[in-house]
């Protein structure tokens, strides 16, 4: 099972920063999960459109240029991250799952994978979304990036809703797991994601209905259950 340290494993550090990513890393997480948005031609990775819940600022994010954002403190004197910050720090040593948050990055972020720099990484990213316009603007620009869908809440078929999405993953809320539809993804050979798990309980129930990984808070789950599965026989 993959296992995706969410915004970072945000209990284990101030979420969507540098510090958490990298106690992440140093923990042994196999994917990284970060939200991006896109502002005054950048890409900030930051999850709220709103400040006051993860950094010591207020009012819209919109709202305030880019100096001003990044002088602010995300948690613990860290700052609001630049996308390529983020993949420097992770490099090769983890996957690099970038959720887009906000109208616009998809084609930030297409611009930014081709500079010299980072397209060594995009064998290591997968983009995904809730929001499927961007996704498939995405694509048109970069068709050799790995898609993940996001879905909260049920629907009728994957087929219905995929359209003309090229996708490797399907992103699914632990609040309606829905066995058809993971059969369905399965039969398209698309990976299976559960988001958010965070109890060790969970997993192997999730495993047994071929779930392919999950998204956590926190790195304990992923040492927990390396510890359950790699036991010595007695």
């Amino acid at each position: 099972m993959k296992f995706f340290a969410h915004r970072g494993a945000l209990k284990d550090g101030p979420e969507n920063t540098l510090m958490a990513i990298d106690m992440a890393l140093a923990a042994g997480a196999d994917a990284i999960e970060i939200d991006v948005i896109a502002h005054q031609g950048r890409l900030l990775v930051h999850h709220d459109l709103s400040l006051e819940r993860t950094t010591n600022g207020e009012g819209l994010l919109a709202a305030h240029s880019v100096r001003e954002l990044r002088r602010l403190d995300a948690g613990l004197g860290q700052r609001i991250p630049f996308l390529e910050e983020v993949l420097l720090l992770v490099g090769h040593r983890a996957i690099i799952n970038i959720e887009l948050k906000s109208k616009g990055t998809a084609g930030l972020l297409a611009v930014l994978l081709q500079q010299k720099a980072y397209q060594p990484l995009k064998s290591g990213i997968l983009v995904s979304s809730f929001d499927h316009v961007e996704l498939l603007r995405f694509q048109q620009s970069c068709p050799d990036v790995a898609l993940g869908l996001l879905l909260y809440g049920t629907v009728l078929s994957l087929s219905a809703i995929t359209g003309p999405l090229k996708l490797t993953s399907l992103h699914l809320s632990d609040e309606f797991i829905d066995y058809g539809l993971i059969t369905e993804a399965k039969q398209q050979g698309l990976e299976v994601y559960i988001y958010t798990i965070n109890q060790v309980s969970q997993l192997k129930a999730l495993q047994e209905i071929g779930v392919d990984g999950v998204f956590t808070d926190c790195s304990a789950l992923w040492q927990d259950w390396q510890e359950i599965n790699y036991l010595p026989m007695a």
